[in-house]
């Protein structure tokens, strides 16, 4: 047995093992509902609450940057009622912190040409969660980064590095959504793939090198050789360079292998199915649309397709807005989401007079009618 060739292993192997040992944090929101569980602390400090706090992302707003489609998390601008200023926080599990120690996540801002923003912050407080209770307070918490756009940045992978620590600590990362008036700004936002490494300090070639060396010099001397390895491989400890970014988004660091995903490609979604009515000013017969009267539609169709695919600005369950034309004019797209029932009842008089009722409203306008008691609607 070559005695030397196996140290030499042994303590490659303790560097190796070293060098690539588990993150102190790793999480892909798979299901939001179970982060509580795991130690992370939602807090929405908007000047007045909204809707909505932080939740599972939306496919149909856009894909997550990695794994299931919807598997990122994310917030909008109704985190605060209209016109007010939103402050939501996502606060990590308490882990340690080093310097040196790496913030890795993925981010998209829609934007939409209202300015979306989300701030990065760390406490070293422990296991403290405290942001203060207004929408302008961060507590325990100091400003790491900040990202702000006012159009789809698309997925960005983003590493931030702490730095300045006096020395080893526990403390949490957390993420700000902020938005200043939600009557002007703030839109939807996504954030998926967080890891928290720690990486230590950089060594000198020298140190290994010398650990290299007592292994050749005593060779000959395998007892002494035993125990100098082995008090090698206890106390030798592997250390990293600066991380590296290799092809295709593969970058390495000292304590884990982040693989990051290229940006994904969105693509447009088809034009949806239904019929079109208008409604002619003049008349206020609704018919099927002339040529020309398709046309005004059309032309006023395009900035309101805009505001429709936004689940920030319009929730996807939305009804769309009628369409009103230069002249006049009020068209409506008739899909699912505006499906319309024309329905007969009698009036006070006994006559028979036809309506043309929302989905949404025919159980209610069948049972009760426009204003007669349900035991006077008829339908037919």
């Amino acid at each position: 047995m070559n005695l030397n060739k196996y140290l030499i292993g042994l303590v490659a192997s303790v560097a190796t093992c070293s060098a690539f040992a588990s993150p102190l944090l790793s999480e892909g929101f798979n299901d939001i509902s179970t982060l509580g569980a795991s130690g992370w602390v939602m807090t929405n400090n908007s000047g007045a609450v909204g809707s909505t706090n932080w939740f599972q992302g939306q496919d149909f707003a856009f894909p997550a940057a990695a794994g299931a489609s919807n598997s990122y998390i994310a917030a909008n601008f109704n985190n605060a009622v209209f016109g007010g200023a939103v402050s939501n926080w996502l606060i990590t599990p308490e882990v340690a912190m080093t310097n040196g120690e790496q913030l890795n996540f993925s981010l998209r801002l829609l934007g939409e040409g209202a300015v979306d923003t989300v701030q990065v912050y760390y406490s070293t407080a422990g296991a403290s969660s405290n942001v203060g209770s207004t929408a302008t307070s961060t507590g325990d918490f100091r400003l790491l980064g900040t990202y702000s756009a006012s159009a789809d940045t698309g997925w960005t992978n983003n590493t931030l590095a702490l730095s300045g620590l006096s020395g080893a600590t526990t403390g949490r990362y957390a993420f700000r959504y902020l938005v200043d008036d939600t009557s002007v700004n703030g839109d939807y936002i996504g954030i998926d793939s967080v890891n928290i490494s720690a990486v230590p300090e950089p060594t000198t070639a020298l140190m290994l090198l010398l650990g290299l060396g007592v292994v050749a010099f005593s060779r000959k001397k395998q007892l002494r050789l035993l125990a100098l390895a082995g008090l090698s491989a206890s106390t030798l400890v592997a250390q990293a360079a600066e991380p590296q970014t290799g092809a295709n988004g593969l970058m390495s660091f000292p304590n884990a292998r982040v693989a990051v995903q290229p940006e994904l490609v969105a693509t447009a979604a088809p034009a949806g199915s239904g019929m079109v009515a208008y409604k002619d000013a003049a008349t206020g017969q609704l018919v099927g649309p002339s040529a020309e009267q398709a046309a005004e539609l059309a032309a006023a169709a395009v900035p309101a397709a805009a505001s429709v695919q936004s689940t920030g600005r319009q929730a996807a369950t939305a009804r769309v807005a009628p369409l009103t034309t230069a002249r006049g004019g009020v068209g409506r797209k008739l899909d699912d989401s505006t499906a319309s029932y024309a329905v007969v009842h009698k009036d006070a008089n006994g006559q028979l007079v036809e309506s043309c009722v929302p989905g949404e409203d025919v159980a209610s306008h069948l049972a009760h009618g426009p204003s007669l008691p349900a035991a006077q609607g008829e339908q037919q």
